[in-house]
């Protein structure tokens, strides 16, 4: 009998378990139930409501892998980078070190962009190559920066690439191109009181002139911050008055853009003044040089001299001076051998100053130039254009940036360059025409006009493209 009441207790704590297990699974599945609707139903409101991002679409890739690279102004455009000047003055434009923005889109953080550098296939051949920098990680906001180092070499164009690594090429800056840039100043000479008619100031087309002969050579020159000024009337300046004027125009010509700066100073007239000594072995007491242009300025004898005994030299007596006849211009200096005895033969010579020419201009390193517009002006009112000064002027401003020395083997090796402080260009055409706006003397066109450049390396603009002018020190 207790086997039995055993049996039939078992069999109901059996019952009441079955009867709990089923009560859980019934809440667990009703609980499910309830979960799916409520998805269901967010599902449902989410497409309806955020139709650009859908919820029931496939699962998008990760940003980083999705990431393009985009160039930021002024990047994105073609432009003329100053390489002579200090950066500090304009970071855009000025410097050889070049911070070349951007920014990833989406804009996040540490998307890796690598780049490239492009060289312009028409860059001269002796163009120096420049440098970039090969990756960037971008910032919090998406930005990132790379550093391009161009060469002094005008004319050379580069452009950058940026690639991240969802992009199938890279996307290229603007063209940047190698330009140098100087500042002037004209300084005006007043007009003559005697003369009112005559102006000395400057044509208004004088700087616009000079593009033909520095584009090709990519200078650009324009006005500085202090752009004008007078100076009182001289009628000639001789070497050491250019030299005293000088001096007292550098102070006040400096301004914000010094030492890139030259002063264009407009005077009347500053002759050539040359030296030569005649010698002869006399035969009579008067001795009379060749007919000689006069020199105005200075006095023209240096010294006149006989060979009184071996290797002993006294003056000659009744030095003059005559004009020739009609042409007051030229003269020839006389003079007479003291105790001349009949029939001897007596070494004389005489040293003397002469005009070799008029000159259109004056011009050095220094950064002050000459031009020379009152003989033009007295002529004809209307002269001279900027086109007339145009050969004149760029001649002074290729001295002033440094040609030609003593050293390149295209100066002019003719002996009457010697007696020049700053040399000149020897290169001629085939017929012997000079080609060049450094030949030592104005007149002619075309190739005249223009900095020689068909003998590349050495020649005259290939000397001025591949020149470092961050140094330049003018005003």
């Amino acid at each position: 009998m207790w086997g039995l009441i055993a049996v039939a207790a078992a069999v109901a704590v059996t019952a009441a378990a079955i009867a709990a297990v089923a009560v859980v699974v019934t809440a667990v599945v009703v609980t499910a139930a309830v979960l799916l609707a409520q998805m269901a139903s967010a599902r449902k409101d989410a497409d309806e409501n955020f139709i650009d991002r859908v919820i029931s679409d496939p699962v998008l890739p990760c940003p980083r892998l999705t990431a393009v690279w985009v160039w930021d102004p002024p990047h994105t455009t073609d432009r003329r980078r100053y390489v002579n000047l200090p950066k500090a003055w304009d970071p855009d434009m000025n410097g050889r070190e070049v911070e070349l923005k951007g920014h990833v889109e989406p804009r996040i953080p540490g998307v890796v962009v690598n780049f490239n550098l492009i060289a312009n296939p028409g860059n001269e051949p002796d163009t120096p190559a420049a440098s970039v920098g090969a990756s960037a990680t971008s910032e919090a906001d998406g930005s990132a920066t790379v550093r391009l180092t161009l060469p002094v070499y005008g004319g050379a164009r580069f452009k950058v690439g940026g690639k991240t690594v969802a992009m199938a090429q890279p996307v290229e800056t603007g063209e940047l191109t190698v330009w140098r840039k100087v500042f002037y100043q004209i300084t005006d000479m007043e007009s003559p009181a005697a003369e009112p008619t005559l102006s000395l100031a400057h044509p208004a087309d004088m700087i616009s002139a000079l593009t033909t002969a520095f584009d090709p050579v990519f200078f650009e020159i324009k006005p500085s911050t202090k752009s004008s000024a007078t100076t009182p009337y001289q009628a000639h300046l001789t070497q050491e008055q250019r030299s005293t004027l000088e001096t007292s125009l550098r102070a006040g010509a400096a301004d914000d853009r010094s030492p890139f700066k030259m002063n264009i100073v407009m005077c009347d007239t500053a002759d050539i003044v040359g030296t030569q000594e005649w010698t002869d072995n006399a035969t009579t007491a008067a001795v009379t040089t060749g007919w000689i242009l006069k020199w105005d300025h200075d006095p023209t004898v240096i010294h006149a001299q006989y060979e009184s005994a071996p290797g002993t030299w006294s003056a000659l007596t009744n030095v003059q001076i005559t004009a020739a006849p009609g042409q007051p211009e030229w003269i020839a200096v006389s003079g007479e051998i003291p105790g001349f005895t009949a029939g001897s033969t007596v070494a004389v010579r005489i040293k003397y100053r002469y005009k070799v020419g008029n000159a259109g201009g004056w011009g050095g390193t220094t950064g002050t130039l000459f031009m020379c517009i009152g003989r033009d002006r007295r002529a004809d009112a209307a002269k001279p254009t900027g086109a007339d000064l145009q050969q004149a002027l760029a001649h002074e401003i290729g001295h002033a940036l440094g040609l030609v020395g003593t050293t390149e083997p295209w100066r002019d090796m003719d002996p009457r360059d010697d007696g020049y402080s700053l040399r000149h260009c020897g290169y001629k055409t085939a017929g012997g025409d000079p080609r060049c706006v450094m030949w030592y003397m104005l007149g002619g066109g075309g190739a005249r006009l223009q900095f020689c450049c068909s003998d590349r390396p050495n020649d005259c603009a290939h000397y001025l493209l591949r020149t470092d002018y961050s140094g330049l020190g003018w005003i």
